[in-house]
């Protein structure tokens, strides 16, 4: 699973977070316990990341003169609050889930942005009920990050009636094994020009609304493979193993900001949603326990599909200081029910 993570974390430029866990062995408790088990787990990175794409849309709300442009290069990045770092295993839950004394205890686990130190009392436990056991340690752990970052790479241009557009795309990538897209688009209008009484007065005020898609799909036959020793009487049916990753994002906002010489204020109010969902299909090999305690492999088609989304209400504030063909821009987002943040960066172009 390490590979799984770190595959979706390059592939779609995440590359300040580390996937330190070796999620395959949760794999070993089947297949409903290990979707609840990795829900928990991973539910903060598949939110974050749903809400990062709905990031960064705009420095000002004044749309872009007809024939400008505008180069965005920066980030964004979402804090993950303390109650999102970890959460609560109760044993009595699971069938197959126990802690090191083998009762109901509870154990605190970390999430992927939780503690980077791996938690030592987690096992999987199989009984064939004849009295073998067989029990595997499970060495659940995070990153040690508490924020989760992605860039933002955008073009805008200016259109007639106060319109500008914007476009965020990377190519769509087929690599054989890895297939991937990511494409956005966004649209600013000015709404100010339409009511006679704040026609003439000295602010922008518009409307912003933006849609993102992004999508990976990994093929692979040693996400997780047949342990060492055992005889496979399977042959090659995990030869299948594929990881599929989808987030898509929508917002919608009600912007106003003031020009002060090279100086710009920003302040908005935003509704957005996200669903972001993660599926490991094919055939995977887990080690469980003949009748006669013979260790044997057991297997697990589509084992994992988990999914995270919500609907938010957030606001916006922000700066911009124009240099000439170059802009530097700040901004950050409350979001009282969700996930807050903060962008950066650079605009480049050619400036109203």
């Amino acid at each position: 699973m390490k590979k799984i993570v770190l595959g979706i974390i390059l592939l779609l430029g995440i590359n300040n977070i580390k996937a330190q866990s070796d999620m395959v062995e949760l794999l070993a408790v089947g297949k409903l316990e290990a979707n609840h088990l990795i829900g928990n787990y991973a539910s903060p990175f598949l939110e974050t990341f749903g809400n990062n794409l709905n990031n960064g849309w705009y420095t000002t709300a004044a749309p872009l003169k007809t024939g400008r442009f505008t180069l965005t290069i920066g980030g964004t990045a979402s804090f993950v609050p303390k109650d999102k770092q970890s959460f609560l295993i109760n044993p009595a839950e699971y069938t197959h889930i126990k802690n090191l004394a083998n009762d109901n205890t509870s154990i605190t686990a970390p999430t992927v942005f939780g503690d980077k130190t791996p938690i030592t009392d987690l096992f999987a436990y199989y009984d064939n009920g004849n009295g073998s056991i067989l029990k595997k340690r499970i060495p659940l752990k995070g990153t040690g990050f508490n924020f989760s970052p992605l860039p933002v790479v955008q073009m805008s241009v200016g259109l007639l009636k106060g319109t500008e557009v914007m476009i965020r795309i990377i190519p769509k990538l087929d690599l054989g094994d890895y297939k991937a897209n990511y494409f956005g688009v966004g649209l600013k209008h000015d709404i100010k020009q339409w009511i006679p009484f704040m026609s003439k007065l000295p602010f922008d005020l518009s409307f912003i609304g933006a849609f993102t898609n992004a999508n990976l799909d990994m093929k692979g036959n040693n996400f997780l493979q047949v342990e060492a020793s055992i005889n496979n009487p399977m042959g090659d049916i995990f030869n299948n193993q594929t990881i599929s990753f989808s987030s898509s994002a929508w917002n919608a906002n009600l912007a106003i900001s003031k020009k002060f010489s090279v100086l710009t204020l920003v302040g908005s109010i935003r509704l957005s949603h996200y669903k972001t969902t993660l599926d490991l299909k094919g055939n995977y090999p887990i080690t469980t326990l003949d009748s006669d305690g013979v260790k044997t492999i057991t297997n697990i088609v589509d084992p994992i599909g988990i999914e995270s989304s919500a609907t938010n209400i957030g606001f916006n504030g922000g700066l911009r200081i124009k240099l000439g063909f170059i802009a530097l821009f700040a901004e950050g987002s409350f979001v009282p029910s969700g996930y807050s943040s903060a962008t950066a960066g650079l605009n480049i172009g050619f400036f109203n």
